[in-house]
């Protein structure tokens, strides 16, 4: 019997963990694509989902969005600044660079362990939500690119992160 019980304390934590990363309800023709975790020497920092039309292949100019699940706490200006230094290597410009930061700054707030931060491009719209509260729009198509391309483009500096979103391995 407490076998029984075992297994169904843990389907109902995995139901519950589902039901925790559900996507804002904007986003309910979205569904995974691939997902995997980041980790900086050996630290895990967060789980990431990729989300595209019925689980479609990514393609750049379809609906899609990033779910990033926090395995820590970490101030808003750390991952602000993090963002920036990684979209300059894809071609930041640098009179938008005050303008980017207010922006992702406004959009990005303090998270703790657990926090949820999801980001979702549709045409130029970039929008963010924490823990499925709408906190930015902005409509910056230059500044969404480059921002997802931190984890999407080939040249991304997590590789094998990219490839486990893209499902690459199928």
């Amino acid at each position: 019997m407490s076998r029984w019980l075992a297994t169904g304390a843990v389907l109902a934590g995995l139901m519950l963990s589902q039901l925790a990363m559900a996507l804002p309800a904007e986003l309910a023709s979205l569904r995974p694509l691939g997902q995997g975790n980041f980790r900086w020497f050996g630290f895990k920092l967060y789980d990431a989902t990729l989300y595209t039309q019925q689980g479609q292949p990514f393609d750049w100019a379809q609906p899609f969005a990033l779910s990033l699940r926090y395995a820590r706490d970490i101030p808003s200006a750390k991952i602000v600044e993090t963002s920036l230094e990684e979209m300059q290597r894809y071609g930041l410009p640098e009179n938008r660079r005050t303008s980017w930061r207010e922006a992702l700054a406004a959009a990005i707030p303090d998270v703790q362990q657990g926090d949820e931060i999801v980001g979702a491009l549709n045409g130029s719209s970039l929008r963010f939500w924490h823990n499925g509260r709408l906190t930015r729009t902005i409509d910056d198509p230059l500044l969404a690119r480059t921002f997802f391309r931190i984890w999407l483009d080939p040249a991304s500096r997590a590789p094998e992160l990219r490839e486990q979103l893209l499902n690459s391995r199928r």
